[in-house]
């Protein structure tokens, strides 16, 4: 998969979402904007976010220019990590 900004349409392309705290989003429909999911439509390949100490669950979906999944869907492992 490449990577491009929101509204760029190429194929094999797509942007990230990073979903704290969620599962995958159905695949059908466009992916929330919203605290847990983190969207990066201007094509950023790295950020740095906060978390408040404790237990977490991070996991990144691919969305395509208008924030759907592809199909299929492409996604990372969910991982778990901790803050101090």
């Amino acid at each position: 998969m490449g990577v491009a900004p929101r509204g760029v349409k190429f194929p094999n392309t797509g942007h990230h979402h990073l979903l704290i705290y969620v599962d995958l989003p159905s695949s059908d429909q466009e992916i929330p904007s919203d605290r847990n999911h983190l969207h990066f439509g201007a094509g950023e390949t790295e950020t740095m976010i906060e978390l408040p100490p404790g237990k977490h669950t991070l996991q990144l979906l691919m969305g395509d220019d208008m924030h759907v999944p592809h199909n299929p869907p492409v996604y990372s492992r969910k991982i778990t990590i901790y803050v101090r």
